[in-house]
């Protein structure tokens, strides 16, 4: 028993700091600890936030919040068995991080903006969102930056600031439909009337069209070659919406086809003058 006691009252320094084999043990002792606290934590958030629902984003940020807490309340434990004052600590770093701080004031913009997405809900994992004439998904959110990615497959990350310091349209939230636009144009003496009926049939047939939504047809122009039309209707997601527009052209052409319905060559006039 002498001996387990001389153990532990060994020890070591380390510039002005003296540490003993019971200081190492409680130390791991409260890593241990906090390790329980974040297992404990993490259960009974899981079922909590099952339970009320909670989007994907804000369950990683609530978590990385916990999981933040709970180290630095270890960490500062730990030092202060240790004999570290934190008084001194604090006031030695102060100067470093206003120097730090000034240095990564868009890596903090980008944090802030991290919390804002997730608390305020303007942006959740799974939104579809346009981004600078692109169309892309989110797929996480995290403390710095939202990883999202493209309808070509291409994973982006972007900086949390980008969607906090400019409009980002979100085709997700608010209604839940997008509208859709084909426009096309057709021969001059075609008879209007059928060329409408043959839009609202080909924009009918396209399954992703929903079903109670008004199809319209707009008499757009009297163009330089032809007469341009334009149906319009609403699709649940934007996501497809390229091929969604090829297949209603697809119907278009081959409905015009079967009724003599003619989309026309661009003309153009060309006058000569002979000079004598």
């Amino acid at each position: 028993m002498s001996g387990l006691r001389t153990f532990l009252e060994s020890g070591f320094t380390i510039g002005k700091y003296s540490f003993t084999a019971l200081d190492v043990f409680v130390v791991l002792g409260i890593f241990a600890l906090a390790q329980v606290m974040l297992w404990l934590g993490r259960l009974f958030l899981n079922r909590s936030m099952l339970r009320r629902r909670v989007d994907q984003g804000k369950q990683f940020m609530i978590r990385r919040i916990w999981r933040t807490l709970v180290y630095l309340v270890a960490g500062m434990s730990a030092l202060s068995t240790i004999g570290v004052e934190m008084k001194v600590l604090f006031a030695g770093s102060a100067a470093l991080l206003v120097g730090v701080g000034i240095g990564l004031q868009g890596f903090f913009n980008d944090v802030v903006s991290g919390f804002v997405l997730l608390f305020e809900g303007g942006v959740r994992v799974g939104d579809e969102l346009e981004i600078e004439g692109s169309l892309v998904r989110v797929e996480r959110i995290d403390l710095r930056s939202t990883r999202v990615i493209t309808r070509s497959g291409d994973l982006i990350v972007l900086p949390n600031g980008m969607f906090a310091g400019q409009s980002v349209r979100n085709f997700t939230q608010g209604r839940d439909r997008t509208r859709l636009d084909v426009r096309v144009g057709v021969a001059y003496g075609s008879d209007t009337v059928l060329v409408s009926d043959l839009l609202i049939q080909a924009m009918r047939a396209q399954p992703e069209v929903a079903d109670n939504e008004e199809i319209v047809v707009i008499f757009e122009d009297f163009g330089d070659s032809a007469l341009v039309f334009e149906v319009r209707s609403w699709i649940r997601s934007p996501w497809t919406i390229d091929r969604i527009k090829s297949d209603i052209r697809f119907r278009i052409d081959a409905l015009f086809r079967e009724h003599g319905v003619v989309v026309p060559f661009p003309q153009r006039d060309v006058h000569l003058i002979a000079q004598s």
